[in-house]
């Protein structure tokens, strides 16, 4: 429905993703809503588009947490919080990640990891532990955005900076294993992409083996899978 493609970022990044759609052969529609979807396909802006399959991807949808704790929410269902992730009247609460919405200078922090880590709520909770108070208020600093769109290709935007391409790529896949927990998995995570990087191929997982989770009148076995290359 919307005018362009990945609209929070740039004009000139927006249209370098929608060219590299097409290239990857995806007819992108725009400006449009679906009408209807039925047996034969979907119809939209009034034109069918015949096909067996649709895929529907409508975004998400919040926890019914601001049912639970009967507080004021937004029109997507997420929790109002005030300036340190607290709710309203409720100063042992927190909320955060797509369960929160809280705006600043008049507009709703974006739904993005970078807003929902944890280390402000955790900082605060262990000063309470430790009879300690903190008046400071919680204030999202935004590092960029990236987006990527097939191998070998993304968009990067951070204050003046914007890339596409192969470059933005390099920079996206170095950050996502930079911020993964523990060094085996960095390596083997940048293993499998320099496999499927390379051959085109990923990895798949298969049953290598079974083994009887409990015995009852009949044995009864259970898959293992595990990860494997192509």
């Amino acid at each position: 429905m919307a005018p362009r493609v990945l609209g929070t970022f740039a004009s000139e990044l927006s249209e370098a993703a929608k060219r590299r759609l097409e290239r990857l052969g995806v007819e992108v529609r725009l400006g449009h809503s679906v009408d209807r979807i039925d047996a034969d396909g979907v119809v939209i802006g009034g034109d069918r588009i015949a096909s067996k399959v649709v895929i529907w991807t409508a975004g998400v949808a919040p926890s019914p947490a601001g049912k639970w704790l009967n507080v004021d929410t937004d029109r997507a269902g997420r929790v109002r919080i005030q300036n340190d992730l607290t709710v309203p009247g409720h100063p042992d609460i927190y909320v955060l990640g797509d369960t929160a919405s809280l705006e600043r200078d008049g507009k709703p922090l974006p739904g993005v990891a970078q807003v929902a880590i944890g280390y402000y709520p955790g900082h605060r909770i262990a000063q309470g532990l430790l009879g300690k108070s903190s008046s400071k208020s919680f204030r999202y600093f935004d590092k960029g955005n990236m987006a990527v769109i097939g191998a070998g290709f993304a968009i990067l935007q951070a204050g003046r900076v914007r890339l596409s391409g192969l470059g933005a790529w390099l920079a996206w896949t170095g950050i996502h294993i930079q911020f993964l927990s523990t060094t085996s998995l960095r390596l083997s995570v940048l293993l499998q992409w320099i496999w499927s990087f390379v051959t085109g191929q990923t990895g798949v997982r298969i049953i290598v083996d079974h083994v009887p989770i409990f015995k009852p009148s009949k044995s009864v076995e259970a898959p293992i899978i595990s990860e494997r290359m192509k």
